[in-house]
């Protein structure tokens, strides 16, 4: 019963003591782990402005916004303001997102500091507003070159043509036509958005509680913990272990019912029967027989017979 005590005592330590090992190994990984802060920005997409006859974009395809906030040029816009980063770094810190249903792009830029991560979400905003301002003003003044080449093409069409034809009035119309377009393009401005929520430093960081690290270190000790408790229990219940452990105790036993005098007595009666068997050998090894030369012979022993009695007379 006391072994079993014994055994079952010492898994339960080797179980506790995996378990609050892997708590302190779980807290000493909350203290070493970097700490990143990630800092948003909002950006609003509005449609750019007419860009050919009849026809405006009234909506805008955010998943191609979404791609185009990540394009080389943005980046290399935003890392010539900053000044400490890569194209390779930003690109690999930072998130888009888009709410559903919406126009918005969010930039989420992870870094060391707070003060970092805003600073680069927010000129990853900026410079994202200012390259899709620079797209649209390109795509309007490529527009407006295109449309001044046709026009220049046409009126030198007019001239050729005899005055008051009607060839010559049905292309003064087409001139007009694109006359108007180009007016309309060049007068009417356009607007792609703002950044409507700058970012500000993070207040907390990335990295989880302590309570989770924590929390992690026990499931891992506890797991880890029953296996090395199991381990155990089958070595100390081992064919081997068992039979030491019968041995010392029979041996425990022993000693402990032992008396003292009774083995003295014991000790001195060995001698004795030693010194009172001790046998002679000859040179060669071989036992001598006794010598019955010198031992007296007794008397016989005559038995009574039947019917007398020896009674001593008074």
């Amino acid at each position: 019963m006391e072994d079993l005590y014994r055994g079952v005592m010492q898994s339960w330590l080797v179980l506790v003591g995996t378990i609050v090992a892997f708590a302190v190994i779980g807290f000493g990984v909350f203290l070493v782990y970097p700490q990143k802060y990630t800092a948003e920005a909002q950006h609003t997409v509005e449609p750019i402005s007419v860009l050919s006859t009849g026809s405006s974009f009234n909506t805008v395809n955010m998943e191609t916004e979404k791609v185009v906030a990540t394009s080389t040029a943005v980046l290399e816009r935003a890392v010539a303001e900053l000044d400490d980063t890569s194209i390779e770094a930003l690109r690999a810190n930072t998130v888009i997102e888009v709410p559903r249903n919406s126009q918005v792009l969010i930039f989420q830029v992870t870094a060391n500091t707070p003060k970092l991560a805003a600073e680069r979400a927010n000129a990853l905003a900026n410079a994202y507003g200012a390259q899709r301002t620079d797209n649209a003003k390109a795509v309007v003044e490529q527009t407006t070159t295109e449309l001044g080449k046709s026009i220049a093409q046409l009126q030198a069409v007019v001239e050729s043509q005899p005055i008051g034809s009607n060839e010559r009035a049905a292309t003064q119309l087409q001139l007009q036509g694109l006359l108007d377009q180009q007016a309309r393009i060049t007068a009417t401005p356009f607007y792609s958005g703002m950044l409507v929520t700058p970012a500000d430093p993070p207040q907390k960081s990335n990295r989880p509680s302590a309570l989770v690290f924590i929390a992690a270190g026990l499931f891992l000790g506890i797991l880890v913990g029953a296996i090395a408790a199991l381990i155990v229990s089958r070595v100390r219940n081992g064919p081997g272990s068992s039979y030491k452990r019968s041995v010392a105790d029979e041996r425990a036993e022993g000693n402990d019912s032992e008396d003292p005098e009774a083995a003295e007595s014991e000790a001195v009666e060995s001698e004795t029967v030693g010194t009172d068997d001790e046998v002679e050998l000859d040179l060669d090894d071989s036992l001598l027989e006794p010598d019955d030369s010198h031992i007296e012979v007794s008397a016989p022993i005559v038995a009574p017979k039947r019917g007398h009695t020896t009674k001593s007379r008074s």
